[in-house]
């Protein structure tokens, strides 16, 4: 049951990010809650929003590489 669980949310908070404009990949990893984006904008207002929307509030961390 939790496996079920963890690809829902999964599904969820990729489908939710793939479609935001720029998006190129999306890695959601449910055991330290992270995802990991790589987008061709340098925008990231609309990624927290689309979060919410989908019942993950989030936050942030913006990663310089």
């Amino acid at each position: 049951m939790q496996d079920m669980e963890s690809q829902a949310c999964i599904k969820s908070i990729t489908k939710a990010l793939q479609d935001l404009h720029g998006v190129k990949s999306v890695h959601v990893d449910i055991q330290s809650g992270r995802v990991e984006i790589t987008r061709t904008v340098d925008k990231s207002d609309d990624l927290i929003h689309a979060l919410d929307a989908v019942g993950y509030p989030s936050s942030l961390d913006l990663d310089e590489q």
